[in-house]
């Protein structure tokens, strides 16, 4: 894959831009701790050049820009909103701040209801017992299956012919390759073998890789997690895949 060197204010302006980006990332957890007990925490945009999360920045946007070439210039012109069909300009508001009588208007166009002095006020909202849902895989876009595909090969080749039967090896050599250690989370192991997830989103983009290691490499799976900061990638649980025909 070609090389496109772009500083740092570029790789956030072409994110913001494309159809595809990723959100959030997870403090990681150590080689010791259990998975699920990272926590959440923003790409600092003042980090410098050298910093991982800003490698990383320049990683998918440059896998994002190949899987999507019709993405829209950023040297292109904006149209204003007055110069689109349609546009009417809003009317100034009849009163200001603090002035607007019952029933009418106020500057943010909500009518205030004003209660007698006797009414009873709504009981406040308590937080509800209820215990939220798991998080569940979510549908990728297709460039988000683009950008996966081309993270997965990537990550598949960095490991082939290696024998990766531990987490250890598994995280040395990813995290050489411009994925961040806050973005490398362990997962349990499936019968033996070491697994850990990529957190690959940002600013509004679903894409996460399950990597597992076998003894002639890495098996690798892109996926679907909800954007939300909340919902950690090593909490997501996976679509059960249809086992292979035995004959």
């Amino acid at each position: 894959m070609r090389s496109i060197p772009l500083a740092k204010p570029v790789l956030v302006a072409a994110l913001g831009c494309m159809v595809l980006s990723g959100c959030g990332t997870q403090n990681a957890a150590t080689d010791q701790a259990s998975a699920g007990s990272a926590v959440s925490t923003a790409t600092p945009l003042d980090a410098p050049l050298d910093d991982p999360e800003t490698r990383f920045l320049e990683l998918i946007t440059r896998i994002t820009v190949d899987c999507a070439p019709d993405a829209p210039d950023d040297r292109a012109e904006v149209p204003q909103p007055q110069d689109l069909p349609g546009w009417e300009e809003a009317p100034p508001p009849r009163y200001g701040s603090g002035e607007t009588p019952p029933g009418g208007p106020d500057t943010g166009g909500d009518i205030p209801v004003p209660l007698p002095s006797d009414a009873t006020r709504p009981p406040e909202s308590t937080p509800s017992a209820v215990k939220p849902k798991p998080a569940r895989e979510v549908p990728l876009t297709g460039i988000e299956r683009c950008s996966g595909s081309e993270h997965a090969q990537r990550v598949t080749e960095a490991f082939k012919n290696t024998e990766t039967t531990s987490y250890q090896v598994m995280h040395t050599t990813l995290t050489s390759m411009e994925y961040p250690a806050s973005r490398i989370h362990r997962m349990p192991s499936h019968a033996g073998a070491p697994r850990a997830r990529l957190d690959l989103r940002f600013i509004g983009s679903n894409l996460a890789l399950e990597v597992t290691g076998t003894s002639s490499g890495v098996i690798v799976e892109a996926f679907g997690a909800p954007e939300t900061e909340d919902v950690k990638v090593t909490d997501v649980k996976r679509k059960p895949k249809l086992d292979a025909p035995t004959s």
